[in-house]
């Protein structure tokens, strides 16, 4: 039975990682968006002062910096175990998180917006600097929220 355990624990630690944001990819998981699809995959065009742009095979969606109302950024864990797998998992290797990017804003039509962003582990920092700097008064909640946790 040890045997067994044993074995089911380093299939676990050399699992590949979960599906979704790898290598500067972002997915979009979900919000009121026309033109996104739960699941498109893209990336963001920081480079606009005025604006980000979410860049798919698509298309792109453009959303203006000064219209945005909110955004946050959330971790949460990819795999959920248990306590005992997760305690013997945490020993041999950490535990992998997927970061969400959630940002609430108006469109051109002046008609209320969201989007949630599945981004690499990476991001985070990058893009809540660009929005800190660039909708600086529209974070919500606590300072937290609204700063990438390396």
């Amino acid at each position: 039975m040890t045997k067994h355990v044993a074995i089911f624990l380093v299939l676990l630690a050399r699992a590949g990682p979960a599906r979704g944001a790898e290598d500067g990819a972002v997915e979009y998981v979900g919000g009121t968006a026309a033109g996104l699809h739960e699941g498109d995959v893209g990336k963001f065009d920081l480079q606009s002062a005025t604006e980000l742009t979410f860049v798919t095979g698509a298309g792109r969606v453009a959303i203006s910096y000064a219209k945005i109302d909110s955004y946050e950024h959330t971790q949460v864990v990819a795999r959920h175990l248990g306590v005992v797998p997760a305690v013997a998992v945490g020993l041999v290797k950490k535990r992998q998180s997927k970061h969400y990017v959630r940002i609430a804003y108006h469109d051109e039509q002046n008609t209320p917006q969201v989007v949630i962003f599945e981004v690499p582990k990476q991001m985070p920092m990058t893009l809540m600097a660009v929005l800190a700097q660039r909708a600086p008064q529209k974070c919500k909640g606590s300072y937290e929220k609204c700063r990438a946790v390396p």
